[in-house]
């Protein structure tokens, strides 16, 4: 029997203190080594153990030659004695408990010391579990032979136990005082921890390396170290379980004992019956170890029984039984090896069998008690396998086997269920409660006969996806009806693990917040330990809500206020403890200490997976309390009010004492920070309640009673703190009515939630909140500080009444007295405006002091000020003076205001600039004052202002963190050095006219100086803001990512907070910017691997691009949860996206090291990884977008395919217009045209699905988007074929045909749109006029093709059908320009003129065509026409929307296109009138047409003229940059061919059936290409000279703007060939080394074929062979016969090697997988991980491509928008 096999299954995957590795050698100091004496070092060694002390057994090594202690032996020894010193420490601090503060005996202090003494408790548990545990730990790894012993795992235990027995220490003391304050005995306490102290100690001297003593002292230590616990627990009156529980946990140790003694007795028969030695000694030693691994067994049982329910300690005995486990089968081996004796083996066998059923009944005890102690019985098992079956069928989606496998488990289960309920029903005496067991058990019959219908027809039709989504919805309907059935068991049992999860969290981060002290000492890293210490704090904070929220719910099991409050703490615990765990992870490696090290990691790793299984529960349990949150908090606000009343009572009885550590300055900070989040949390409250959503609303209600919570608890502090009884009263009774208000508010929701959008309730609610609000505000004007502003606010306004009076006495004094008076005055109310702020940032009775001294100050002024209004000489005078001293008044009542705002929230960044702000205009309109008073004294006026500004700047020196202006750092340095100078001179000034009496002068100076003083000091400032920001900067492109990591956290806690304000859009918006975003972040992720083996450096820029966004993901996310059609769907969302973020963090940490090490493999591979799980992350993101509104998803995903197909069909358009659409064999129009039409008449019947899907489920919605995108992709390709068929001597039919199925598509992209607009619309909706209007469009436009289709091959109509589909193209284009929607981008006039031009050839074309009536002609101007008319009216309209246009001329140039569209319009309408009917008075009229055309035309080009405004500047000749550009191309392809010539594929283990073909092909292929492509680029050079010499394109500016348009295009052209041809060599290197996709390969192909095509056209648009200016230009033909044969030939050369490119790549990516699948896992083990990846895999890549196809479209709609109208000419004058 493999007994190490059943136990390997069995470990629980918690704590791994016996964790394997090779320590490193020398990292840590090791300490003087403490030997032991004459009897020299001793060890145990396996195969027996020393009896006396003088016996030496054989086989084993003297003691007195015992090797040397190893480094590793000697570092543990080091480890030991200096946790033997704290443990000591803690013992000897253990004589005393802690002096408690003085407590009052209301309601509050009564339950601080219950909470403190329940946290107190807590925290002693989980360290007296992890104390066991690291001594079971210990006794565990010290096993096996020292020499395979893991030393550091063995320190790490010892660091352990040390640090949480010192802790623990604290926490007795403590205890131990409120037990006795409570008349309970704290003494014995102290008495049992010393105890544990001792017995600690003890074990730690036998645990030595170095000790001599048998191994079984140190069994009897550990077991010591359990009794002891066991005992202090019980005096705290936490014993883990009942002490049957424990006794039988001990009875079946004692039984694995006993049997594996049978074992040992059977084995020792085996070695007497044994001849050879060798094989009897093995059998012994095999025996002996085997009865030793079991007496170990009860020694770890021993040690954590009293600890059984901490993970860890089930995790060191499960650890006790594998070696157990493995000793057995060591027994049965060596019993094997030594004899043959069928009889004897048999009883070997017996006994081994005899022990696994032991360990076995063990295991299962364990396990029973890690499943929650009590068994879950029928309901509950049958339920749990309900809840989870039919998650599986919701995963399984697409997969009908394993839907309908799943099935048949769930009917099972629900039989089950049914079967217990029915049962219990019988035997219920209540007729009641019986009748309503057996309706529900009715219900979930009901409900499963429908599941099961639905598997029968899904297992009928597996590919059905209608079939599917029926059996998910009943397994959903099943999940409801189970939910109902046994909801209150359900519940319980929810909480119930949620207060198991809440307990194992809180004890993890207690243990977590003690390693991170430990390991302080030896952190050589401050800023991380700083960080790490910090989140302890937030934690620490936390853990009594937790404990407390514990302790709640387990004493009222039925309260569903104590189980709301578990699930608030818990959800309030997350954040924090995952800020704590990043930050623990963070730190490891800069401790020194290795046992340290590992002790901090594993508590991170055990919180970090304590706070996954606390989310999960608490969100369980939150779906299955949620509904009760609204009373619940109606209950607890009551319950403040209520308490605020008893404190007032207690308060005078004397009785209300401070709470320890609060002081009169924390609890009005306190009281003034929950005044704010009370604030926000009704305002929420009200924003969720004007919804309707009962559920949000009850969260908010949870938020607002949580916050006033925290308002209660600090208003008790400051009436506890302050001494002023009146002040004390005022607080509690304004505290209790801001209560009674919000219980009237939540009152009001709850009733407004029943009848959502009633406005007489929303009134109600408004006039509640403001009551509220009222005495909120009332509440904080009680705060000490506060009330002393009140008065000095109070006086300023009653000594400003003075100014009201009519006239002033004069007050007899003389002008020189009454000046003085108020220059000191004005003295002295500057300092104390300037100590007021200074004030706001201290202690409340600092405000108090400032602010009255304040008002008196203010008072003296006011008089001094009213004197000298009496004194004036004028009227005017006075009156100027009066109107001074009332602004005097206003900004020191708003200084007064602001300082009053900021001592309440003292870190508002935005309030401290608001105070700065109001104490500048204090000085300000004092300076007024002053000046205006002294101007008669020549100088004064400068002196003084420049003091005051002086007075003012110095507290911007004190305070240098905020930039003052935008100049850079070394801007700053010069400006002080400049001002410097200015000052040096003025102070020179200065003393030079006091001196010599030049008052005016000496005024100047003053002046120049405090100018010069305060820009040096703004400019220094700037200078040190600056140099940070530099910093920071600096530190992202060194690879420094502590900051990106921070953001991505801070983002995806973001997302969990309440939103800010009201979502702006529909989950459709959110949904399509979110798809937008997420497919950005694919791109970014992969330009990450592509860097990390080109250019390592940039990845820091990419990362910072990652951050950002992720940071709009998750906003966006935010709001897209909250707009979601349900909560599930919202929340699954910002799952997705949390997950991603994690990912985008590992991927972010692991660039930096890159970037750090650019060299190391290990962390490129990792990266590559991180990338890999990013782009996975990526798809479930965009999944459960699909989820939210699939229908909506698979239309943006179709209108990106449809995009993709229009770009692809531009391209095509272009090889038919240079001629190089060539057919195929020998094949006719006629082999294509049934399919043409058959699957066009297809599209029509999926453009009916798809409007009428806007109306119905998101699942028919999906299906029709997914089947018309397949019908379009179908069509254009066998449209394509048609064309090519025609063959390309027929260019412009080709064009025709193509262009029609282009407006096809063009439209279903359109009617795709509208579709997703109107997805769920009423039907009176606008969005469903603009549906129909689309679909009309669509069935027009496929019309028009199938019309071209059938005219195609018919001499006689081809050319009038083609200008009919051109006259319903310009329709739609000029209805797209005449709607009110902006253009996606805007041009500049310059392109629109150019775009007119196309206009004037066309008219021209057309009016030959309509004297002609060819129908080539005919067919040349309709292609001719729809592109100059709808480049016209798409550059219109792009310069009439530029910014800098005016709106006159915006109206008047779009106008003037929609006439000469218009116009155009009628001129091709009159023609195709001519040629169903010519007549001569007819084609008469064409000049009238073509006029009106041309007139409309100028007036364009006037319109764009008066765009350009003023700096209108005529192009430069770019004739000549042309040549050089092409010539540089070719060098650049040239350059990039080479570099392929250089490459080599990488070299492969050859495996088998694998070859090396694919990159070679590859290679050889992009070799051509750019072989093709560089002579093509050549040709193209050889072309533009020839025209030059020729005068096509003159070499003189002589019409610079024409020939500069073509050659821009030539230029263009050809640096997108380059350009596209050195992306394919990047690729192709990038492929042979096994980095980049084949897609990419593919696509960079495609690009060198479309780049091609337009240098082709290019170069077509002016070689037009007119013989008459060859004549007279005396070129001969030879010359340009060959350039043009040349370009041709280049030309079809580089679309020949594109091919075989992409078919290659293509070919290698489908043969590929087979091989890789071999290279990579020969092996069976990862078989089904491997077929999950491979599907996985599957569907990113069809992701990606459709995300490449959009973007692709994107980037050739942006590059072709700016080509010249020649450049789409289609050579028609050949």
């Amino acid at each position: 029997c493999n007994l190490s096999h059943c136990w390997k299954s069995a470990i629980l995957l918690q704590q791994q203190f016996n964790k394997v590795g090779k320590p490193e050698t020398g990292s840590v100091a090791l300490p003087a080594i403490m030997r032991s004496g004459a009897g020299g070092p001793e060890s145990f060694q396996m195969g027996s153990m020393p009896q006396a002390k003088q016996h030496i057994t054989s086989g084993q090594m003297h003691r007195g030659h015992m090797p040397p202690l190893t480094s590793a032996q000697q570092a543990l020894t080091g480890t030991i004695n200096s946790s033997m010193q704290a443990v000591q420490a803690a013992q000897a601090s253990l004589d005393e408990f802690d002096t408690l503060p003085p407590l009052g005996t209301d309601a509050a202090s009564q339950a601080w010391r219950k909470n403190k003494m329940d946290e107190s408790k807590h925290e002693i548990h989980s360290q007296v579990d992890a104390i066991t545990a690291g001594t079971a730990s210990m006794v565990n790894l010290t096993a096996g032979d020292p020499a395979e012993t893991d030393y550091t795992a063995v320190g790490c235990a010892v660091t352990t136990i040390s640090s949480n027995l010192t802790e623990m220490s604290k926490g007795v003391k403590l205890l131990a005082a409120l037990m006795e304050d409570e008349g309970g005995n704290g003494q014995q306490l102290l008495g049992a921890a010393k105890n544990l102290a001792c017995a600690v100690s003890d074990m730690l001297k036998t645990a030595q390396p170095a000790n001599t003593e048998p191994r079984q002292v140190l069994l009897q230590a550990a077991g010591n170290v359990g009794q002891a616990s066991g005992e202090l627990l019980s005096h705290i009156g936490e014993t883990d379980t009942d002490p049957h529980f424990q006794d039988m946990l001990m009875q079946l140790a004692k039984a694995v004992a006993n049997a594996a003694a049978a074992l040992v007795l059977k084995a020792k028969n085996v070695a007497q019956k044994t001849e050879d030695s060798a094989q009897q000694n093995r059998v012994i030693a095999a025996a002996t170890q085997c009865a030793l691994s079991t007496s170990q067994l009860v020694a770890c049982t021993r040690v954590v029984a009293p600890t059984i329910s901490s993970p860890v300690c089930q995790e060191q005995l499960i650890e006790a039984g594998k070696l157990v486990a493995k000793s057995v089968e060591g027994c049965v081996e060596a019993s094997h090896g030594a004899t043959n004796d069928e009889g004897l083996l048999k009883q070997v066998g017996v006994a081994a069998t005899g022990v696994t059923q032991a360990l076995n009944d063990l295991l299962q005890h364990i396990k029973q008690y890690a499943s929650g102690g009590q068994p879950i019985g029928p309901h509950g098992e049958a339920t749990d396998r309900i809840l989870d079956v039919t998650e599986n069928i919701f995963s399984s989606m697409g997969d009908a086997g394993e839907m309908v496998r799943q099935a048949r488990i769930l009917a099972q289960a629900t039989s089950d269920l049914v079967n217990a309920i029915k049962m219990d029903a019988e035997g219920e005496s209540d007729l009641e409660n019986s009748r309503k067991l057996l309706s529900a058990a009715k219900l979930l019959a009901d409900a499963t006969a429908k599941m099961v219908e639905a598997a029968k027809g899904a297992a009928a039709n597996p590919d059905s996806e209608e079939q599917q989504q029926k059996l998910r919805e009943a397994a959903e309907g099943l999940r409801m009806a189970t939910n109902a059935a046994a909801q209150n068991a359900i519940k319980k049992r929810l909480v119930n693990k949620l207060e198991n999860a809440a307990k194992q969290a809180a004890a993890a981060a207690t243990q977590t917040i003690a390693a991170a002290q430990h390991a302080a000492s030896s952190n050589k890293n401050l800023a991380a330990q700083q960080q790490l210490v910090q989140s302890c704090k937030v934690v620490a904070e936390q853990i009594p809500q937790l404990v407390q929220g514990v302790r709640g719910s387990q004493s009222q099991p039925d309260s569903p206020s104590a189980q709301l409050a578990l699930i608030g703490a818990s959800q309030n615990f997350l954040q924090p403890g995952a800020k704590m765990v990043t930050a623990a992870k963070a730190t490891v490696p800069t401790i020194g200490d290795q046992a340290s090290a590992m002790q901090l990691s594993q508590c991170a790793k055990n919180l970090a997976s304590a706070l996954a299984e606390l989310r999960t529960a608490s969100q369980k349990a939150q779906e299955a309390c949620g509904p009760l949150e609204i009373d619940n908090a109606l209950s607890t606000v009551r319950g403040l009010e209520k308490d605020m009343q008893e404190a007032k009572a207690s308060a005078e009885e004397g009785k209300l004492k401070p709470l320890p550590g609060e002081t009169l300055e924390k609890c009005s900070q306190d009281l003034g920070t929950s005044t704010k989040a009370v604030s926000s949390a009704i305002a929420q409250l009200l924003s969720e309640a004007t919804h309707g959503n009962e559920n949000y609303t009850g969260i908010a209600a949870r938020d607002v009673a949580q916050a006033l919570k925290s308002l209660a608890s600090a208003a008790r502090g400051v009436a506890a703190t302050t001494a002023d009884i009146p002040a004390r009263d005022a607080m509690l009774d304004c505290a209790a009515d801001v209560m009674d208000k919000s219980a009237n508010l939540i009152e009001e929701t709850k009733r407004a939630i029943a009848k959502p959008g009633d406005p007489e309730s929303q009134q109600r609610l408004a006039q509640v909140a403001k009551a509220v609000s009222q005495a909120l505000n009332r509440c904080v004007n009680c705060l000490p500080g506060q009330r002393d502003v009140d008065n000095a606010i109070r006086t300023v306004g009653d000594a400003s009444k003075a100014l009201l009076a009519d006239s002033f006495s004069p007050s007899g004094k003389s002008f020189q007295e009454i000046q003085a008076q108020l220059n000191e005055a004005a003295a002295g109310l500057n300092q104390s405006a300037n100590e007021v702020v200074q004030s706001s940032r201290g202690t409340t009775q600092d405000l108090a002091r400032a602010t009255s001294k304040f008002g008196q100050d203010f008072s003296s002024f006011l008089e001094a000020g009213v004197d000298m209004a009496g004194t004036s000489q004028s009227k005017e005078d006075q009156t100027q003076v009066v109107s001074n001293l009332k602004t005097i008044s206003m900004s020191s009542s708003k200084l007064l205001l602001a300082a009053k705002a900021l001592s309440t929230d003292p870190s508002s960044p935005n309030l401290k600039n608001q105070l700065a702000a109001a104490a500048r205009a204090v000085t300000d309109s004092i300076n007024q004052l002053i000046t205006m008073c002294t101007q008669q004294a020549p100088g004064q006026k400068e002196c003084d202002n420049a003091l005051r500004e002086l007075e003012s700047v110095k507290g911007m020196l004190e305070n240098p963190v905020e930039a003052v202006s935008d100049l850079s750092y070394f801007d700053c340095i010069d400006s002080v050095m400049e001002n410097s100078k200015v000052l040096g001179e003025s102070m020179a000034g200065i003393s030079h006219n006091a001196k010599n009496s030049n008052l005016p002068e000496f005024g100047d100076s003053a002046a120049h100086t405090q100018e010069a003083l305060e820009e040096s000091v703004q400019m220094m400032k700037e200078a040190v803001d600056d140099l940070g920001a530099t910093l920071a900067e600096a530190a992202s492109a060194a690879g420094a990512v502590g900051g990106m990591v921070d953001s991505i956290n801070q983002a995806i806690n973001k997302m969990e907070d309440a939103p800010g304000g009201e979502p702006s859009g529909t989950f459709v918006d959110y949904q399509t910017t979110m798809v937008k975003t997420a497919k950005a972040i694919a791109v970014t992720v992969q330009e990450m691997v592509t860097k990390s083996n080109t250019n390592p450096d940039d990845l820091g820029g990419l990362a910072n691009q990652l951050t950002n966004e992720f940071g709009e993901l998750a906003t966006e996310a935010k709001y897209a949860a909250i707009t979601a059609e349900n909560d599930e769907i919202g929340s699954h969302i910002k799952k997705q996206v949390g997950e991603l973020g994690f990912s985008c963090t590992s991927l972010v940490t692991k660039a930096g090291a890159l970037q750090c090490s650019p060299n190391d493999t290990f962390t490129k591979k990792e990266l590559i990884e991180s990338a890999r799980k990013v782009s996975e992350k990526v798809s479930h993101v965009l999944a459960s977008l699909q989820a939210g509104n699939r229908g909506t998803q698979a239309c943006i995903t179709a209108a990106s395919a449809v995009s993709g197909i229009i770009a692809d069909l531009d391209t095509t358009i272009m090889f038919a217009t240079a001629g190089t659409l060539n057919r195929e064999n020998a094949e006719t129009f006629a082999d294509h045209r049934e399919n043409i039409l058959k699957t066009a008449k297809a599209l029509v019947e999926d453009t009916k699905l798809l409007v009428s899907g806007a109306g119905a489920s998101q699942e028919k919605l999906a299906q029709a988007a997914q089947s018309s995108v397949s019908t379009i992709t179908k069509l254009a390709d066998v449209v394509k074929l048609g064309a090519a068929s025609l063959g390309a001597e027929d260019p412009e039919t080709q064009v025709v045909l193509i262009n029609a199925v282009k407006d096809v598509a063009k439209a279903l992209g359109d009617l795709i749109s509208a579709t997703k607009a109107a997805a769920g619309k009423p039907h009176d909706d606008p969005t469903m006029l603009q549906l129909k209007n689309s679909a009309k469009v669509m069935v027009t436009n496929v019309t028009s093709l199938l019309k071209t289709v059938k005219a195609v091959e018919d001499e006689a109509t081809k050319g009038t059908r083609a200008l009919e589909a051109t006259i319903e193209h310009i329709k739609q284009e000029l209805a797209v320009f005449s709607s009110s929607d902006p253009p996606p981008k805007t041009a500049t006039p310059e392109e629109f003129i150019r775009m007119t031009k196309g206009i004037t050839q066309a008219t021209a074309k057309a009016v030959a065509a309509g004297n002609s009536c060819r129908q080539e002609d005919i067919i040349a101007t309709a292609n001719l026409s729809r592109r100059a008319i709808a480049d016209m009216l798409h550059s219109c309209k792009q310069a009439a929307y530029h910014p800098e246009v005016s709106k006159e001329v915006q109206i008047r140039a779009l106008r003037y296109g929609n006439e000469c569209a218009a116009g155009y319009l009628g001129l091709l309408e009159h023609v195709l009138v001519i040629i169903q009917k010519p007549s001569h008075d007819l084609k008469q009229q064409l000049a009238n047409y073509s006029k009106r055309v041309a007139g409309s035309v100028t007036e364009l080009i006037q319109a764009a003229e008066a765009m350009k405004g003023t700096e209108w500047v005529d192009p430069e000749d770019p004739t000549v940059i042309a040549e050089n550009e092409l010539l540089g191309a070719a060098a650049a392809i040239e350059a990039a061919a080479k570099k392929l010539e250089q490459l080599r594929p990488r070299t492969k283990p050859k495996e088998a059936d694998e070859s090396l073909n694919f990159e070679e092909q590859i290679l050889e292929a992009a070799k051509s290409i750019a072989a093709a492509t560089s002579a093509l680029v050549k040709a193209a050079s050889a072309a533009q000279r020839e025209l030059v010499a020729q005068g096509k394109v003159g070499a003189i500016p002589a019409n610079a703007v024409d020939d500069g348009q073509w050659s821009q295009g030539l230029i263009s052209a050809a640096r997108m060939v380059a350009a596209a041809t050195n992306n394919l060599c990047e690729a192709a290197n990038s492929a042979v080394q096994g980095h980049a996709s084949e897609e990419k390969l593919i696509s960079s192909a495609k690009q060198v074929a479309a780049s091609t095509a337009q240098l082709l056209v290019a170069c077509k648009v002016k070689a037009d062979q007119d013989s008459q200016t060859m004549k007279r230009l005396q070129v001969t033909t030879t010359l340009r016969q060959n350039g043009k044969l040349l370009l041709s030939a280049a030309g079809n050369a580089v679309k020949r090697a594109s091919d075989n490119l992409v078919k290659a790549a293509q070919k290698a990516a489908f043969d590929a997988q087979d091989d890789q699948a071999v290279v990579v896992k020969s092996k069976m083990v990862g078989g089904i991980a491997q077929i999950i990846a491979a599907q996985e895999e599957m569907l990113r890549k069809e992701r990606e491509l459709d995300e490449a196809r959009k973007k692709l479209a994107m980037i050739r709609q942006q590059q072709y928008k700016f080509l010249p109208t020649e450049l789409r000419e289609d050579g028609q004058e050949q």
